[in-house]
């Protein structure tokens, strides 16, 4: 039972006509090639742990077992249950959703001299960590507003835990140490790792929200990385910028072909 995890992850493939049929249930085959496709690919043969005999007919069991719950489940009318269709449509969302937002993305990344000139430009910032507090909101007014209170001497704790919608927020918008490309937004990473310590930054936007940042403490990373490590991270944080541009872009697009109307009223009364 312990191979079931990998076919419980897809329903069953239709088999080729023509590929050889390595376990059949009623009239429901599986081949090798289906196989390939549900463990994502050769390259994951090696995690079937099959070496003997035993071992195939372990392999093939767990797919024999999951296939007969499949058809219990099937004539059992679960899949007409409205909590198991809801799950499914979740599921079906996910799943649309991340493929159109791969095939958005999909070729998109920097050149090399991209990479090389932005590394040069930001390389201090790549060599040390960060302790850093931050604020978000959905509201530029409101994040300007805030930014000025707390140039006035609020204490910046105290308007996170008020007005921050981050997880963070109850720790006083705490996000503990970070290094470049771990936030996730290239945008809050290059206005982060300019501050000093105790500086606060002007409001960042990301596609998250407007931010306000504080630096806590900063300290050196010990060993000090490599110029190839550094600029694995710029590739990294310049194609995650570049997807992220590319998918808010289509998103415009898309949005000007419907009639969108928000509530953000009765949003507001269930709070």
């Amino acid at each position: 039972m312990r191979f079931i995890a990998y076919f419980a992850l897809i329903l069953l493939i239709p088999a080729a006509a023509s590929a050889e049929v390595i376990a059949t249930v009623d009239d429901v085959t599986l081949t090798w090639d289906d196989i390939i496709k549900m463990i994502g690919g050769e390259q994951n043969v090696q995690y079937l742990g099959i070496t003997s005999e035993a071992s195939a007919i372990e392999v093939l069991e767990s797919w024999v077992r999951e296939e007969i719950m499949i058809q219990a489940a099937e004539n059992s009318g679960l899949d007409s249950d409205p909590a198991v269709r809801e799950v499914i449509e979740q599921a079906r969302r996910q799943i649309l959703l991340e493929a159109f937002m791969a095939e958005i993305v999909n070729g998109l990344q920097p050149s090399q001299l991209e990479i090389e000139n932005y590394a040069d430009v930001w390389l201090s910032t790549y060599s040390k960590s960060a302790h850093i507090r931050h604020i978000i909101v959905q509201d530029q007014n409101l994040a300007n507003s805030l930014l000025a209170r707390i140039h006035a001497g609020s204490d910046f704790m105290t308007l996170a835990q008020e007005y921050s919608i981050g997880p963070s927020a109850e720790d006083g918008g705490d996000l503990g140490w970070i290094m470049r490309g771990q936030s996730g937004y290239i945008s809050f990473d290059e206005a982060a790792f300019r501050l000093e310590e105790g500086e606060v930054s002007n409001v960042v936007e990301t596609d998250a929200g407007y931010h306000i940042i504080k630096v806590v403490e900063t300290q050196l990373l010990t060993p000090e990385p490599s110029v190839e490590e550094i600029r694995q991270v710029v590739t990294m944080e310049l194609t995650q910028a570049m997807q992220q541009e590319a998918i808010m872009a289509k998103l415009e697009v898309l949005e000007m072909n419907h009639d969108i109307v928000l509530y953000p009223e009765r949003l507001l009364e269930h709070f």
